[in-house]
């Protein structure tokens, strides 16, 4: 009789303790997402600080932003997904460099979103939010918004101290050719979403990125310093999106 107690004991604390586990587990995740900002490894400072670009150039920067958007998770094994609705994020090294989010609680070890404004919204500046005209990204002879923007001043051994302009977008609005997506394996950096009710990651920007990749940018031999468009501004998405993020 006392061995039938003890199990039954066993087996209704068992349960209870399965109970509370269930209750206690939220209905969504707290994701939050800080961005940081690096050049050549070294921390950004805007406005001061002078870095050394891949091809040698001294260069001050004073801008650094980019739209986040289409933030999705995944798990890879299911091939269940979660993508934010109506999730457009401008981080800027001068102001708002995290994203905070809820997401449906499951388990997720896939995490992709890109750099830019998606066709659908890119055609209209007749919002609100990250995406408000007030924002400064958005083309001012045309429907659209720049995607990334770096501005600063360079200088190359005695060469005069000249401006340097990327905004990087889409000469027409109606192209995705430089909506570039990200990919992250989030296993790979011992991160998994579906057992917290809350997760922080740390993503680091790396702003030499825009420099190299299949096509190096030597900023002293173009033309131009100014980049807002056409194939030089190709070339520059095409780069960062090899390497210009990475979960720390």
């Amino acid at each position: 009789m006392m061995k039938n107690l003890a199990i039954i004991l066993l087996v209704v604390l068992g349960f209870t303790s399965c109970k509370d586990d269930m209750e206690e587990m939220p209905a969504e995740i707290q994701v939050n997402l800080e961005f940081s900002h690096v050049l050549d490894g070294e921390a950004l400072e805007l406005n001061g600080k002078a870095y050394t670009l891949p091809s040698g150039e001294s260069f001050t920067p004073s801008k650094f932003k980019y739209y986040i958007s289409n933030l999705t998770f995944e798990n890879s094994q299911n091939g269940d997904t979660y993508t934010v609705a109506d999730g457009y994020y401008l981080i800027d090294e001068a102001g708002k460099k995290e994203i905070t989010i809820e997401v449906p609680t499951a388990t997720y070890d896939k995490l992709s979103y890109y750099v830019g404004i998606d066709q659908a919204r890119n055609l209209s500046t007749d919002q609100v939010g990250d995406l408000d005209p007030s924002n400064d990204m958005v083309w001012s002879w045309k429907t659209g918004y720049k995607f990334l923007v770096l501005e600063g001043e360079w200088e190359y051994e005695n060469s005069e101290r000249r401006g340097l302009v990327m905004h990087i977008g889409n000469n027409d609005p109606e192209s995705e050719i430089n909506f570039k997506k990200f990919s992250f394996d989030l296993s790979s950096v011992g991160m998994s979403l579906g057992n917290k009710a809350m997760v922080a990651l740390d993503l680091e920007a790396e702003i030499s990125s825009l420099f190299t990749g299949d096509s190096d940018i030597i900023v002293h031999e173009l033309e131009s310093t100014s980049i807002m468009g056409g194939p030089l501004a190709i070339t520059v998405a095409n780069n960062y999106q090899k390497s210009l993020f990475s979960i720390k």
